[in-house]
């Protein structure tokens, strides 16, 4: 196999490759187009597996997420966090801004777009910032948190169009129930009731500034 690949890609050319890429570029590239260079894509996919950020790599984690759920069964949730940096004074800190995390007051955390400023010209520090509050949240609270024993996570890193970062996770909680029995059991009256208390005490949406109050809707 690698010998006949590498005499496959001993005849390609400069110009090979550069109509190849153009040809990718107007997605009007197929499989069918050139035996040499799906050989060639095939191998820059099986060592772009291993770069890490690279497009390949991404692709790989989904043969890593089909293993999870072969093994384990499906997730039992699917969460995303995503950190408001630039309203964080954590991520200030972390940005080099002179902050008492202690006695954190308004006037000291600036307006809100010379800490959207901050946060853009330290992409290094606010990424620390993220790696910190993820490591801190998955320690807390996926295992052994609110969400009770789990058996397993996987969790990948997006960035979204101003650059900041987020975070899918999936989540395996330990119980043994199937899809199946889950449909069974929720036939139950008690069993309802306790699912509805569960997910009610792990799923929280507050705003504590507007509580008590009330708006018209105009």
């Amino acid at each position: 196999y690698f010998q006949r690949s590498a005499q496959l890609l001993e005849t390609l050319s400069s110009e090979d490759v550069a109509t190849a890429l153009l040809n990718i570029s107007k997605a009007s590239y197929t499989k069918v187009s050139d035996e040499r260079i799906n050989t060639l894509m095939k191998h820059i996919k099986v060592v772009g597996g291993h770069v890490m950020g690279s497009a390949h790599s991404r692709s790989a984690l989904r043969t890593k997420i089909h293993s999870l759920c072969f093994n384990l069964g499906l997730p039992s949730l699917f969460v995303t966090i995503n950190p408001a940096d630039i309203h964080s004074p954590v991520a200030l800190y972390f940005a080099g801004v002179d902050l008492d995390l202690d006695r954190v007051l308004p006037e000291v955390l600036r307006t809100s777009y010379e800490r959207a400023q901050i946060i853009a010209t330290h992409p290094v520090a606010t990424a620390k910032f993220f790696n910190c509050l993820i490591k801190s949240i998955l320690k807390c609270f996926v295992l052994g948190g609110v969400l009770g024993p789990t058996k397993a996570y996987f969790g990948t890193v997006e960035s979204q169009g101003r650059g900041s970062l987020h975070l899918h996770l999936l989540i395996w909680l330990k119980h043994e129930y199937t899809p199946a029995q889950l449909k069974e059991n929720i036939q139950n009256q008690d069993f309802r009731d306790n699912l509805l208390k569960y997910l009610e005490d792990v799923v929280k949406e507050d705003l504590d500034l507007f509580r008590g109050k009330t708006f018209t809707i105009v």
